[in-house]
């Protein structure tokens, strides 16, 4: 088990508060509108959320990621999962790589307007061929003197219509094998970035998510991150945060649902008693326990492990899919326990339950993460 110490507690409450005064009252109309309004981020960022296991030297916090894990989780229950993952893209996916392995230079015009929320992240690896297999991306970039020509289209992504810069996995040579991609945090200003479209979703609708096309963009040395041809690696090693960040969502819908469910349930009447009073509706409510409890002490491992800065890929692997699997079934209990009113879009639940579905998709498969499990375990 991980410690929980005064400063988490008092980061949390912080966190609580700031959803509760800057994004509940408003999901309603992000939802509508079909995006998050920018101002979330520099807010975000003026209260240090942006940038938490991040060196100081950039704005960052410096701090472990069991806070990471406190704003993840607090984010997860602001009634909006498009809000939280948004917010997401840019603290796990678009910025870690470049926090690791981007130069001092790139840092400096980059990341450190993404933790001040100055700037809008969002990673660009989905091509409409290719999800889950990042190794069959097609999206080239081709070296042109001191600077890559970069060609493709990216399908499904977060952030898309407002980014400032996205990462960009490219392929760097036409060969076998892993070690042919690089990774880029390309500025959206540059010449020949266009937006293609702005995807229509069924679920996390305060996020905007958009196919993104690279038509003979010249990108500088500069924006390079790492070495090159070794994007997929570092790709790799963001997928185990990017997974864990998504898992905790994951517990932070869980433990929303349940609190609304339980509440509802002890009010509500039916053949003139509570809800709550049926044998079955405890049984229910019991087995939610028991579930979230369990993904949540997978999750504190796997925090451990990320503190202590060691490799998870197994255990983060067995995290999101018993994570995505557990939210499914929880909040389907939960719209059930509500009856008619679980179906109304106004209520938690409802989005909630809608919502869940990407868990098993996004940020790889639920299919990716057994195969990955069946490396590991040598099955």
């Amino acid at each position: 088990m991980i410690e929980i110490n005064d400063q988490h507690k008092i980061f949390r409450q912080t966190v609580r508060d700031f959803v509760e005064k800057e994004i509940r009252p408003h999901v309603e109309e992000w939802e509508e509108k079909g995006f998050t309004p920018r101002h979330i981020w520099k807010k975000c960022g003026e209260l240090g959320l942006l940038g938490i296991p991040y060196k100081e030297a950039y704005g960052g916090m410096n701090a472990d990621y069991t806070f990471l894990m406190i704003f993840t989780e607090e984010m997860a229950q602001c009634g909006s999962l498009g809000v939280a993952l948004g917010l997401a893209v840019q603290t796990d996916m678009a910025t870690p790589s470049l926090h690791e392995h981007g130069s001092e230079e790139l840092k400096k015009e980059i990341l450190v307007p993404a933790i001040a929320g100055d700037f809008i992240g969002s990673i660009a690896i989905t091509e409409p061929d290719c999800g889950s297999d990042a190794a069959g991306l097609k999206t080239s970039a081709q070296k042109n003197g001191k600077d890559y020509i970069l060609n493709g289209t990216k399908m499904f992504i977060t952030n898309g219509t407002q980014a400032d810069f996205f990462t960009v996995l490219a392929r760097t040579k036409n060969e076998p094998g892993h070690k042919c991609f690089t990774l880029f945090a390309v500025p959206a200003k540059i010449s020949g970035i266009s937006i293609g479209r702005k995807l229509k979703k069924v679920s996390h609708l305060s996020s905007d998510t958009a196919e993104v096309i690279f038509n003979n963009v010249k990108v500088p040395e500069k924006y390079r991150i790492g070495d090159e041809n070794m994007g997929f690696v570092y790709q790799m090693e963001q997928f185990q945060f990017e997974r864990l960040a998504a898992s905790i969502q994951m517990l932070g819908v869980m433990k929303r649902c349940y609190k609304l469910t339980k509440d509802y349930v002890s009010s509500r009447k039916i053949f003139g008693k509570n809800i709550s009073e049926f044998q079955i509706t405890r049984h229910k409510l019991a087995q939610m326990a028991a579930e979230i409890t369990c993904v949540e002490a997978l999750a504190e491992h796997c925090i451990e492990f990320a503190n202590l800065k060691k490799d998870f890929t197994r255990e983060v692997s067995m995290l999101k899919l018993l994570g995505a699997q557990t939210q499914q079934r929880v909040t389907e209990e939960c719209v059930q326990l509500h009856g008619g009113y679980g179906l109304m879009a106004e209520y938690e639940v409802a989005r909630y339950f809608r919502d869940s579905k990407l868990a098993g998709i996004g940020g790889g498969s639920n299919e990716v993460m057994k195969e990955i499990i069946a490396k590991r375990e040598d099955i």
